[in-house]
């Protein structure tokens, strides 16, 4: 989507990043999340996969400003955009009670299944139950970290990181934080959308 565009490179224009880089970053982003050409999928774009290749670039760079401003006019014409409420389809929900043990050990068999899965993990105040094999005792502690750190920036669903050849998605999920750790030629957008689909029972999230 040709605007949505425009205003993300005239955004990161402020921050000292030629137009032609901007492409090339959105375009590297476009391609590893699978995200099709919608408003709405450019927003997931800007506030994950293409955040991460601009932290890439820029460490310090947390999506505030002149980027933030960007997003909210692309969510605008999300908005515009979206279907009349009766044409709406309902968004997929999955209910897990992670107050019960079979059912925590289901979700982490079910999530350590999926292509290009490396580990998984449940984590609640940075004690967790892992499928994650060859993963150090303090992994837990680094993800719920990480958890903590995006989450006093802004509330977010799902939230995605590039780590070395790896990707790291982070799920609240009522007390607890749902990981999922890929390699990096992994379906990003098959990732984000079914970790966005889990709701914890009761509608904690």
């Amino acid at each position: 989507m040709q605007e949505a565009e425009e205003l993300i490179v005239e955004a990161l224009s402020s921050y000292g990043i030629p137009p032609a880089a901007s492409r090339n970053l959105i375009l590297r982003a476009r391609k590893r999340s699978g995200l099709g050409d919608r408003p709405a999928d450019w927003v997931r774009l800007a506030e994950g996969p293409l955040l991460s290749e601009i932290q890439n670039i820029i460490p310090v760079f947390t999506g505030g400003g002149a980027y933030a401003e960007a997003i909210e006019r692309i969510k605008a014409m999300a908005r515009r955009q979206a279907p009349a409420p009766r044409e709406e389809a309902p968004r997929a929900v999955r209910r897990v009670n992670l107050a019960d043990a079979a059912e925590r050990e289901r979700l982490l068999t079910e999530l350590a299944r999926e292509e290009g899965a490396l580990g998984v993990a449940l984590i609640k105040s940075g004690r967790a139950e892992m499928r994650f094999p060859g993963a150090s005792q303090g992994l837990p502690r680094l993800l719920f970290a990480a958890h903590q750190l995006i989450a006093r920036r802004r509330g977010y669903r799902v939230a995605y990181l590039v780590v070395k050849e790896a990707q790291v998605f982070l799920r609240p999920l009522g007390e607890y934080v749902v990981a999922v750790v890929t390699k990096r030629d992994a379906n990003l957008g098959r990732v984000l959308t079914r970790l966005a689909e889990l709701s914890a029972e009761g509608g904690q999230e």
